[in-house]
């Protein structure tokens, strides 16, 4: 089936599709945002993650500091040997430790996890401190240097380096206090940007949920709803459309008769015959006899010969044998000739019967006869041939008439051109070579004939392509067309024809509104050919269902019964016979009555939201 989008649902598709680039694009800012918002809570997350570490070292230096100043504040004179060492050996530690800590807070240490990275105000601040810490590092070092000599060394000697220490320690408290004090700060800092950054985030995701609910998830809803409100429309027509299906249950009673013909009632199975485990024939029953005339058994008769099978009767017999010994029975259809010659169908079984010692003793031959239903089944296999042969008559005679309309037309169109359009040029040709310019008055004369000559041939090709089809059908939808077909036909005939249009008329696929308006144009046509009316009413209804077209007139009428035979009788014209074609077509219902005497009405129904549905 060819599909044609119409404008509506070219619409409906381009509203889709910009809802759908919409709402990815709101998908892809939502991510852009989560993207961009993770790399710059990340990349902050991992400017923290030393600062609790900063803070604690640079905490540590004045703990350091103060180990220092203890540690020179414990040497005296009253000192063992191994005291003296042990407090050395605090204090080069303490010294070491500090120094390191301190160079790596300022300048960075990958050994002590410090970045080294330190604001400017940080940066100052070390710049303050730093006279105090390398004086109390080289006093402490020159008291270290003078215990490496001598661990006994004098207080007395050590006491203006003691007194360094102490006169610079105090100094240095202070300043790493403003330094750890800053460190906190600026961590403050770094969470607070951090949770500004988290709202920005946020605060963008939830513009962009909202500018989703309000421009794409709402007019999605809304045409969503449009749509079951469509659909709901449909369903109510496919009902309304059910009762126009009556052919087809007809068809189907008329299946279902050729069945119950089928479904002949079959006999229980019944005993037929009695054979050894050879297959040889040892007893005969009634019935069988009865039913094939086969009453005495001669000698060495097997149960193919019982049977008389026409074809292969020993391969049959040495298959059943091969599937008795099996311990399988063997059960099929069978065709032999009855008692009067006739052709029998049954349909049977045969058991293996066993005797003592679980051997073999007999076969058992059940069946029953199937000869009626077979019968059945060819009778109904000959009609089904003959509807489908009569069928295909039915669809030779249409191809007939399509050829034969085909050539109708071709045929009226070139007696159209030719008696038309092809004596007008001739004229016009011989008006134009008789033209002499040498005579003004009369060469002026034959130059308005000839103007007035080339509008008839304009007015003449416009008649014979407006026939052909009417660009305004294209252009401006059936209610123009036929607006313009009635007014033109009225201009060339003397039957008034009147043309009404009621509701609101909505446009329809281009090849619905072409095939309504071929059928509208057969029947004025028929109806000005045939009623000797002296008016013709054509009248345009619609709604949102349903495009009524009604051409009345109350000419002479005819015999309906022609219309009835459409499909056999080749009399009832092709006229009527292409106008149910396209009413088929277009999912339409085309009602003709008549009455001789009383006047003609052809009433054409088109469902809107089908044609609409099908096409889209």
């Amino acid at each position: 089936m060819h599909v044609n989008f119409d404008s509506s649902a070219k619409l409906s598709l381009n509203r889709f599709s910009r809802l759908g680039t919409w709402y990815v694009l709101a998908l892809s800012m939502i991510a852009s945002v989560a993207i961009v918002g993770q790399v710059l809570i990340q990349r902050h997350l991992k400017n923290q993650l030393s600062d609790s570490h900063v803070v604690n070292l640079a905490g540590k230096q004045r703990m350091l500091s103060q180990k220092i100043t203890k540690a020179v504040l414990l040497l005296n004179d009253n000192q063992t040997e191994s005291e003296r060492t042990k407090v050395l050996d605090n204090l080069n530690a303490s010294i070491q430790l500090w120094k390191s800590t301190q160079q790596g807070l300022m300048h960075g240490n990958d050994s002590l996890n410090l970045p080294g990275k330190n604001s400017d105000v940080i940066n100052t601040l070390f710049v303050e401190v730093a006279n105090d810490f390398n004086i109390i590092h080289q006093h402490s070092e020159v008291i270290v240097s003078s215990l490496k000599k001598n661990v006994q060394t004098s207080i007395e000697e050590l006491q203006p380096d003691i007194q360094q220490i102490l006169d610079h320690e105090s100094n240095f408290l202070a300043g790493m206090e403003h330094i750890v004090q800053q460190y906190e700060n600026e961590a403050h800092e770094k969470v607070s940007t951090l949770s500004t950054i988290e709202y920005i985030v946020l605060t963008i995701a939830l513009l962009v949920i909202v500018f989703e609910i309000i421009f794409i998830f709402r007019p999605t809803a809304l045409q969503v709803n449009s749509t079951v409100n469509k659909l709901i429309d449909s369903e109510k027509n496919a009902i309304k459309l059910s009762k126009e299906i009556g052919a087809v249950y007809a068809s189907l009673e008329k299946s279902y008769q050729q069945i119950s013909i089928v479904n002949q009632p079959t006999d229980n199975p019944r005993l037929f015959a009695k054979t050894d485990k050879g297959g040889n024939v040892i007893l005969i029953s009634d019935l069988f006899a009865e039913l094939s005339g086969a009453k005495e058994i001669s000698i060495g008769m097997r149960l193919c010969d019982l049977f008389q099978i026409k074809e292969n009767p020993d391969d049959w017999m040495d298959t059943v044998v091969e599937t008795i010994s099996d311990g399988n029975g063997w059960q099929g259809e069978l065709r032999f000739k009855g008692k009067q010659g006739q052709d029998c169908w049954i349909d049977i079984t045969i058991t293996p019967a066993y005797g003592s010692g679980d051997e073999l003793d007999e076969l058992i031959v059940v069946g029953r006869d199937i000869t009626k239903r077979k019968a059945a089944e060819q009778n109904m296999n000959l009609k089904n041939r003959a509807e489908i042969e009569k069928k295909i008559n039915q669809q030779k005679f249409r191809s007939v008439l399509i050829l034969e309309g085909q050539e109708e037309e071709r045929k009226r169109i070139a007696m159209d051109i030719h008696d038309g359009i092809g004596q007008m040029l001739t004229s016009l040709k011989y008006q134009i070579e008789s033209i002499d310019l040498t005579d003004g008055e009369r060469a002026e004369k034959k130059i308005l004939e000839v103007d007035q000559l080339i509008k008839q041939v304009i007015k003449e090709v416009r008649k014979v392509t407006f026939n052909l089809k009417p660009t305004v059908l294209g252009d401006f939808g059936l209610k123009a067309a036929l607006n313009v077909f009635i007014h033109e036909i009225g201009k060339l005939i003397d039957i008034k024809l009147v043309y009404k249009t009621e509701g609101e008329i909505e446009r329809l696929p281009q090849k619905t509104e072409n095939n309504i308006f071929r059928i509208i144009q057969e029947a004025i046509n028929n109806a000005i050919k045939y009623s000797d009316a002296d008016t013709i009413e054509v009248t345009l209804t619609g709604n949102e269902n349903n495009l009524v077209i009604k051409v009345v007139d109350h000419g002479k009428g005819f015999d309906t019964k022609l219309v009835e035979a459409r499909s056999i009788n080749i009399e009832s014209g092709r006229g009527f016979f292409n106008m149910h074609e396209r009413t088929e077509y277009v999912n339409g219902h085309l009602e003709i009555n008549s009455d001789p005497g009383k006047g003609t009405s052809v009433v054409l129904t088109v469902s809107v939201r089908i044609n609409v549905a099908v096409n889209s």
